[in-house]
């Protein structure tokens, strides 16, 4: 009862397979078989198209493995479904088959009306679609029967409209790609695409260890420039190629995967422009114009991914790729012919990468038009592809490395050369330091004897100021004495004088008395006793005034402890010259001068030290008389008629000051020695007339004992005038 039941259900089947389009299947090849014939599409959505028996002799025969926007009306309706039925032979429906599916799409696949698999994400009622990607492979297992060896399969796909699709990477975007392999071979596909992101993550790790590598050696020297730029090379095509299992092992979404393979497309035209950067460093070539127009080719081409008129990633990618790696060749050719090292060992990669990109590139264009392929699949698509990338790379790598090396040996033997220079110095340093410790040692010997010299100069020098100051002091201490002995010297005359008189009188007196009474002339002796009552009133004058002369000395004498006191500046001025004038007339008889005090009556008692002043008074009133005496000498030589020699000394009282002038009319002082006339030691005098001190130790007193000033007025051959200013203290007057 079941085998008939059985056969009449497989011949019920067969009749309405026979309104179906069948595939048969013989064999089964290692690689699998791709299922593209026999196929029917009708866009829109119906779920009773799941159904084995339904009826799609209508339906349009279509390649599911076409791009996906080349199905038709699948990108305007959003659905579609994709019907077919398998039939095997004896041989292979005793197999285990499986179906590996792989799709640009969202799909739920129905094996004879029941679902097996839903790839990616279909949400009818929100109308959410995620489409899953090429590299996102799922495996059907296929049910087997010897006794009925059909297999219908419904597929329903959903286009996601809010992907960008387009023809990434290597691959072009197939709606849906169903393989049939047998099950015991199915793990072998996966083993190769394991093995291309084993490949990508080895790529990864060489390219992101020479970017270390190169930028250390940039940081280190940072001269070389072709480090930094090759640094970046290796960076972008280390992103490139992490890419490649970042899309096979994490990225699961049609959008995420065009994000991940559209960096990957424009990392490798970014990694080829640092090269050509790199290349001009190393050869020493300037950035021309035909840089910046690759540039500009290459901006246009990846701009254009994003364009209806897209050739697709493939090309730009390769496009962009043989055209810079043209000016790299260029490049590498002019520094060859001007043997710059490097060149050749750059060339060898360079044309060992050419090679394997273009049997590479040849063999996928031979696997993208359906024909067979140079090389199998893990050689051609794996080997020759990671030699072409890494040969460049390695060539400019080793070059940089060994340039490194070598410079690094230069530096070294520099270094070398320097510290020998840097001993050699430091030896001549040392013997230099010795003779300059020994040239020290000299010259401060030589330093103390000249100083020890030139202390006992100073004192010598101090001494003989002392004696010239002590000489100075006495001179004008002799000329004051001078002045006071000829002051006493005419009262005592008078004195003498009128004793001698007195004595003639006493006795003509005493011979009076002695006479006889009868003899006696009264008369006679009373003219005797009045001249000798009056000569002695005139020695007692005279006495008197030499007594005042003689008090007036010792009450200066008294005072003479330095120290300020209030002074009658008129009697001051009047007493020293009188003092001045005598003391002339003493050392020289024959002198003879006017002198004149034109003293101010109402001027002030002055606070000062009498004794200094008096010494600055009489020192220039020694000078005065000096000048006009050298004058009345030179004119009564030259018999020349002159005005009468004279001295005068004025007091006026200032507002604040009390103002002395000494003035005389002898010969002046010349004007080019006019301002020496107050330095220490300078003197017009002749030689052992004059210290040079008088005037010195003057102006010292005036100014810095008595906070005045000194000035000296002089015209030649008219007279010369000292003018004192005394500061006023508020005292009362004298």
């Amino acid at each position: 009862m079941k085998n008939p039941i059985l056969i009449l259900f497989f011949l019920l089947f067969w009749v309405v397979a026979q309104g179906q389009n069948v595939s048969s299947i013989d064999s089964i090849p290692s690689k699998g078989l791709v299922l593209t014939n026999g196929w029917k599409w009708h866009a829109g959505d119906n779920h009773e198209w799941t159904n084995p028996e339904f009826d799609d002799s209508d339906w349009q025969i279509v390649d599911p493995t076409q791009d996906v926007n080349t199905i038709p009306g699948l990108s305007q309706k959003g659905y579609g479904w994709f019907r077919t039925t398998i039939e095997f032979s004896p041989v292979v429906a005793q197999k285990l088959t499986t179906l590996q599916i792989s799709q640009s799409v969202a799909s739920e696949v129905y094996i004879n009306g029941l679902l097996a698999r839903t790839i990616g994400k279909i949400d009818l009622k929100r109308g959410v679609v995620q489409a899953a990607h090429i590299f996102q492979n799922s495996s059907i297992g296929l049910p087997y029967s010897v006794s009925y060896p059909f297999v219908q399969i419904s597929v329903r796909v959903a286009y996601e409209r809010n992907s960008f699709y387009n023809r990434v990477g290597f691959n072009k975007n197939h709606c849906f790609r169903a393989t049939l392999i047998e099950t015991e071979n199915a793990p072998k596909t996966s083993a190769y695409l394991r093995l291309q992101s084993y490949y990508g993550w080895f790529q990864v790790g060489v390219f992101f260890i020479l970017t270390f590598l190169h930028l250390s050696f940039f940081f280190l020297y940072r001269t070389q420039r072709a480090n930094l730029f090759f640094s970046g090379t290796t960076f972008a095509l280390g992103v490139a190629f992490f890419c490649i299992p970042l899309s096979f092992d994490f990225v699961e979404t049609l959008s995420l995967y065009f994000i991940v393979e559209f960096i990957q497309t424009i990392s490798f035209p970014i990694a080829y422009l640092f090269l050509i950067r790199a290349i001009y460093e190393i050869f020493h070539q300037k950035t021309g114009i035909l840089f910046w127009l690759i540039v500009v080719f290459g901006t246009f081409i990846m701009l254009s991914l994003f364009t209806p008129y897209s050739l697709g990633s493939i090309w730009a990618e390769f496009g962009t790729e043989l055209l810079m790696t043209a000016e790299v060749i260029r490049v590498t050719l002019v520094a060859l012919r001007k043997h710059q090292p490097g060149a050749r060992l750059i060339m060898i990669g360079m044309c060992l990468s050419l090679v394997m990109f273009m049997l590479f590139y040849f063999d996928v264009l031979l696997e993208y038009y359906g024909l067979a392929p140079l090389f199998p699949q893990g050689f051609g698509g794996i080997i020759t592809y990671q030699i072409a990338v890494l040969c460049v790379p390695l060539s400019i790598s080793l070059y940089l490395a060994i340039s490194f090396s070598q410079t690094n040996k230069v530096l070294i033997e520099k270094l070398q050369e320097n510290n020998s220079l840097t001993q050699k110095t430091l030896q001549q340093e040392q013997e230099k330091q010795q003779i300059l410790e020994a040239q020290n040692e000299t010259l401060e010997r030589q330093v103390r004897e000249r100083t020890s010299k030139l202390e006992k100069s100073l004192e010598e020098l101090k001494a003989a100021q002392d004696q010239l100051v002590q000489k100075e002091k006495m001179a004008s201490l002799g000329e004051l004495t001078a002045g006071i002995a000829h002051e006493i010297q005419n009262p005592l005359n008078f004195v003498n004088n009128f004793s001698e008189l007195s004595i003639e009188l006493v006795s003509e007196l005493k011979e009076e008395f002695e006479k006889p009474d009868t003899e006696k002339e009264p008369d006679l002796i009373s003219e005797l006793l009045a001249d000798l009552t009056q000569n002695q009133e005139k020695i007692n004058h005279h006495g008197k005034r030499a007594s005042s002369i003689v008090k007036g000395m010792l009450g200066h004498s008294r005072m003479g402890t330095g120290e300020r006191q209030p002074t009658d500046i008129n009697a001051l001025c009047d007493e020293y010259l009188r003092l001045s004038f005598h003391g002339m007339r003493a050392k020289d008889k024959s002198f003879n001068a006017d002198f004149q005090a034109n003293l101010d009556p109402s001027l002030p008692a002055v606070n000062v030290v009498p004794q200094d002043l008096g010494r600055v008074l009489l020192n220039l009133f020694n000078n005065a008389f000096y000048a006009v005496n050298q004058r009345n000498t030179v004119g009564t030589l030259h018999a020349t008629s002159l005005p009468a020699p004279t001295v005068s000394v004025q007091t006026k009282r200032l507002a604040i000051a009390v103002e002395i002038k000494v003035s005389d009319n002898g010969n002046g002082i010349p004007n080019d020695i006019l301002p020496k006339i107050f330095q220490p030691f300078f003197t017009t005098k002749p030689t052992g007339e004059g210290t040079g001190l008088g005037l010195s130790l003057s102006y010292d007193i005036i100014t810095k004992g008595h906070g005045g000033t000194l000035r000296v007025e002089s015209a030649e051959g008219k007279g010369t005038t000292f003018t004192i200013t005394l500061p006023i203290s508020v005292l009362p007057s004298v």
